[in-house]
Formats: structure tokens, C-alpha cells, sequence
């Protein structure tokens, strides 16, 4: 992982150490968000969508959208996070890799990136992922 981002995400305890107490921390309701997006794919005549969840963390936003019916795709620099959220979402294809350089053969009706701008350290990697 060439960006200091995702060395960073890959290591902080936060996302590796303490990757189990994730969900136990961040407790925010996915609702909104997930209906929300669901709504404006379906009014783009997109749903059921193909989704790439860039930065999925645990998986909880894409569980949401599965459940919607979409075909979600995981993609996080953390492996402990992505290890969480592939147990969730078992149909999902989960990918290990870094935002900034990550390049994809699939075309996606959508991609999210819920919190993960966040996590950027400088605006070159903002601007790159």
C-alpha cells in the first residue's frame, strides 16, 4: 500500500487491534443512510445496483444494501475490517487495497465511501482516492 493513508488504516489500533469493538463503538443507525442511497439508485432506475463500497470497514452500510438487494463489492486498506465485514456479507467479493491507487475491471452502478475521506491525510490522497 503505497499511500501513508492506507499504511495508516492498516495499522491503527483502532481498525486492526480493536477491530471486533468497531461496531461496539460506532453505533450510528445505517438506516438513513442505506435508505437513502437505496432511494436515489432506484430513481435513477439503478436497483437492483452493482455497488463498490470503498472504505467498507465492518460492513455495515453494505449489509444494508445487500438486504436492499444490491450486489456490493468490499474494498478496505484494513484487513482486520475487511476479515469483519466479508463474515457479514458473506456474497460480497471483498478486495484488500489502498483507494488511492486502486484501480478496478468491474464497471459499478454506484460507489460509496461512507467516513473513509476522513481518514486521508493529505489532500493529494483526498484527491487521489
Amino acid at each position: 500500500m503505497g499511500y501513508s493513508s492506507a499504511r495508516a488504516s492498516s495499522e491503527r489500533p483502532f481498525y486492526a487491534v480493536y477491530a471486533d469493538a468497531y461496531d461496539l463503538l460506532i453505533t450510528d443507525p445505517v438506516e438513513p443512510w442505506v435508505d437513502t442511497v437505496h432511494d436515489r439508485l432506484e430513481g435513477a432506475g439503478r436497483s437492483p445496483a452493482s455497488v463498490l463500497d470503498a472504505g467498507c470497514g465492518t460492513g455495515r452500510h453494505a449489509a444494508g444494501l445487500i438486504a436492499k438487494g444490491h450486489r456490493v463489492d468490499l474494498v478496505d486498506a484494513s484487513a482486520d475490517l475487511l476479515s469483519l465485514a466479508a463474515k457479514r456479507c458473506p456474497s460480497a467479493r471483498t478486495r484488500l487495497a489502498d483507494l488511492c491507487g486502486m484501480e478496478s475491471s468491474f464497471a459499478y452502478d454506484a460507489v460509496t465511501c461512507r467516513g473513509v475521506l476522513n481518514d486521508m491525510l493529505t489532500d493529494q490522497e483526498r484527491v487521489s482516492a
